[in-house]
């Protein structure tokens, strides 16, 4: 059984405490007071749960913000730990209300506890990106990405695109997609309920340099073409 994995980035801790579990079993727990030395192995391993305590809030901001420039770490979720005598509850800029958390408290304190071993029971840290030429999906929050432009997805869309992305520039059958999307037949019940969810992507997609990816291949299936976003 893989537990679940927790970086605490902790600057001012205790060197006694450093490196060890401080949450008992169940979980992989590494604290570090240093945040250059936690981003020199950035690319080497990824957690489940990145947690800042003992950061104001623009440094909160900057070192989510330089972990989430490594591809893998975006589907990351942070848990932004508020001092307990801090003033008022500022929100740092990076903060992903979908998949992030803030909390009040100190590092041991219970209620902190209690939130990360909740968030680190998640545990994405096998997710991927799903990338393309220019494009790049986000299994996690449900986001296909082109540059500077993101479209929201459901979560069968999204499953929809991962599969295409995986063959991009290249026809996958309606059978394939749907018998991995849905692990059922190509009866015709499926296909509609697949032509619903393409034509609902392409509309997403419209008012996007990709409005013309998503394509139908008559009599053959659906290509992403990624040579085309523009």
């Amino acid at each position: 059984m893989v537990l679940p994995s927790v970086l605490i980035l902790a600057p001012g801790v205790p060197q006694a405490i450093q490196g060890r579990n401080l949450l008992g079993e169940r979980l992989t727990v590494e604290v570090t007071a240093s945040v250059d030395s936690a981003l020199a192995e950035a690319d080497a391993r990824v957690y489940d749960l990145l947690v800042l305590v003992g950061l104001g809030v623009d440094a909160q901001q900057a070192t989510a913000q330089q972990f989430q420039q490594r591809r893998r770490w975006r589907l990351v979720p942070v848990l932004y730990v508020i001092e307990p005598g801090a003033p008022g509850l500022a929100v740092p800029g990076s903060y992903r209300p979908e998949m992030d958390g803030i909390v009040r408290g100190a590092l041991g304190s219970a209620v902190v506890e209690r939130r990360i071993r909740a968030m680190a029971r998640e545990g994405i840290a096998e997710a991927e990106m799903v990338t393309a030429g220019p494009f790049e999906l986000d299994p996690v929050r449900a986001r296909l990405r082109l540059r500077d432009l993101e479209v929201a997805l459901t979560e069968r869309e999204t499953e929809i695109l991962a599969i295409l992305l995986n063959h991009a520039n290249r026809t996958v059958s309606a059978e394939e997609i749907i018998g991995r999307g849905w692990g059922a037949g190509a009866d015709e019940r499926y296909l509609q309920i697949l032509r619903r969810h393409v034509s609902n992507i392409r509309r997403k997609l419209g008012d996007t340099p990709a409005s013309r990816s998503v394509r139908t291949v008559r009599g053959a299936g659906y290509r992403f073409d990624t040579r085309i976003a523009g």
